[in-house]
């Protein structure tokens, strides 16, 4: 007999919805310890029934899934943004999450979400934190000059930015001159940024030196414009680009792809859904911006999205970003380098199919405002 389990995991409990073949319902609530959860699936198997799991995804997900996934026959991580579409209630309750789970399992409409290895998910957990740490230098830097500017310095003594050596030390010294509040404060943010740094540092170099080991990076780095920061992100989040068998559908997981609204003879595009990791759509906007000045390919296909219209430069840098993913995409299958010729000449039969387009829509405008 087969047994289907949907499991609505909060962080002091999990509520457990098994519904057999027959249809039968039961609830239990169980403590979030993987030793007691691992001993009450086991009894789920006791008489050599097949036991089928689920949970949402979340931040706990990935500990759940690496300590039960031996203890069941299938183990489906599902989607909560899909499952809302698919299973509308008025109500919300543990229960309620835990037999709709359960339902949708045993009737194979689960929206499952791709589980990485342990490795992968800690490789991703380190690039966040150090965007975060990025996050945090950027915002103390402000907050350092923006209190000493309000204390009469618009500007820094010696030439360069607040931030060169020489700057840095005159900051040092007015702040331990002490004798007011705002000196003593002007010195904690700037041990406060020095510990930012530091750990900043710490953490680029174990990026680095995770990245040496990937045999992905040296082709992502060879396009103009791609660092190490964004390529390891790129690999990460990607994990296995054999999972994706669309060009679309690679860019759709990172959230590049325009919103669809379509009724009728009507259909709109709108913004990209910026799904995924924002992380990465960050750093590929920013390459893209580097992109377009040392690649005649790229540039090219900015210029053509652009169109001569200084309005649509963010809606061109973000097709930048795109072209980006997919050509990123075909290397990781290909294992191939960036070949610029072949963007170019990629570039130039869009180009040319687009003015072909444009040359027929005006000789259908021609014919028919002469017959009129």
């Amino acid at each position: 007999m087969d047994k289907y389990i949907g499991f609505d995991v909060s962080s002091k409990s999990i509520t457990a919805c098994v519904i057999d073949s027959r249809d039968d319902e039961q609830y239990e609530t169980l403590p979030v310890d993987l030793p007691v959860l691992a001993e009450w699936l086991g009894r789920q198997r006791d008489r050599k029934d097949r036991v089928h799991l689920t949970f949402e995804v979340s931040g706990q997900s990935g500990w759940l899934y690496d300590g039960l996934i031996e203890r069941v026959d299938t183990l489906t991580v599902s989607n909560p943004s899909e499952l809302t579409w698919i299973f509308r209630t008025r109500k919300k309750t543990d229960r309620i999450d835990a037999y709709k789970q359960a339902r949708l399992l045993k009737a194979g409409l689960i929206p499952a979400v791709h589980m990485p290895t342990a490795d992968i998910r800690r490789w991703r957990k380190r690039i966040q934190h150090r965007r975060g740490l990025i996050t945090s230098v950027v915002r103390t830097k402000n907050r350092i000059r923006a209190l000493v500017k309000g204390q009469g310095y618009p500007r820094a003594p010696h030439r360069g930015s607040w931030w060169h050596q020489l700057n840095r030390a005159w900051l040092w010294e007015i702040a331990r001159e002490g004798g007011v509040d705002w000196r003593e404060d002007l010195e904690d943010l700037l041990e406060q940024l020095a510990l930012y740094e530091d750990q900043l540092r710490r953490v680029t170099k174990r990026l680095d030196e995770r990245l040496k080991h990937h045999e992905g990076a040296a082709l992502l780095m060879s396009i103009p414009g791609v660092g190490p920061r964004t390529a390891e992100a790129v690999l990460a989040h990607t994990d296995e680009v054999e999972r994706f068998r669309r060009g679309k559908e690679y860019c759709s997981y990172f959230g590049m792809t325009p919103k669809l609204d379509q009724s009728g003879t009507v259909c709109r595009q709108g913004h990209i859904s910026k799904q995924g990791p924002s992380v990465v759509r960050w750093l590929l906007v920013e390459c893209a911006w580097r992109a377009i000045r040392t690649s005649p390919s790229l540039r090219a296909f900015y210029e053509r999205v652009l169109g001569g219209q200084k309005k649509r430069k963010k809606i061109a840098i973000v097709a930048v970003a795109r072209k980006l993913l997919s050509v990123m995409r075909a290397m990781l299958l290909s294992g191939s380098v960036f070949e610029e010729h072949l963007v170019l000449q990629q570039e130039q039969i869009h180009r040319a199919t687009e003015q072909r387009q444009q040359e027929a829509e005006e000789q259908s405008r021609r014919r028919k405002a002469f017959y009129q």
